[in-house]
């Protein structure tokens, strides 16, 4: 029997981390998360889950994902991330306009280049753990971080010229 009260204690935070990463929203957050639990329990009833918190990394970071997608117009983030003290007004906005550039441009991204540059950038995972968790080559990784990287940097680099 699956002890759900502590698989949530212990790697709820973890999966609310990587959906914040990617979505920067605490109400989108929280939505993706128990999305990605209710995923979790519909595959724990087909068979054994070997690891949780890869589990719950990879299906909160593929909901959080899904709902980056569907937003229309994307909302600043400026007003959630709490500024540092020392910190001038114009480098926290420079710094706010280009993660909300950067959550637009990975929603555009092929569902594989997104996946895997988010569980990498924001899930913080290793090519080959990432490779384990989607049943592909660390090749495979490594080519979909190279395309989402390339993309990325020339929807940044457009911005800013």
């Amino acid at each position: 029997m699956t002890d759900w009260a502590t698989i949530v204690r212990e790697q709820g935070r973890m999966a609310f981390e990587t959906a914040w990463r990617i979505l920067g929203n605490a109400s989108d957050t929280e939505d993706a998360v128990q999305e990605a639990f209710l995923d979790a329990l519909r595959l724990h009833r087909r068979g054994t889950v070997g690891n949780w918190g890869a589990l719950l990394r990879h299906l909160a970071s593929r909901r959080a994902l899904d709902l980056l997608r569907k937003r229309r117009p994307l909302v600043p983030v400026a007003a959630e991330l709490p500024a540092p003290r020392s910190a001038q007004p114009d480098v926290v906005a420079l710094a706010a306009e280009r993660l909300a550039l950067l959550r637009q441009a990975l929603a555009r991204l092929p569902q594989r280049e997104a996946e895997v540059f988010s569980l990498r950038y924001f899930g913080e995972l290793s090519n080959p753990a990432i490779a384990e968790m989607l049943h592909i080559t660390v090749g495979a990784v490594a080519v979909a971080l190279h395309k989402a990287r390339t993309r990325l940097q020339a929807v940044l680099e457009a911005s800013e010229g």
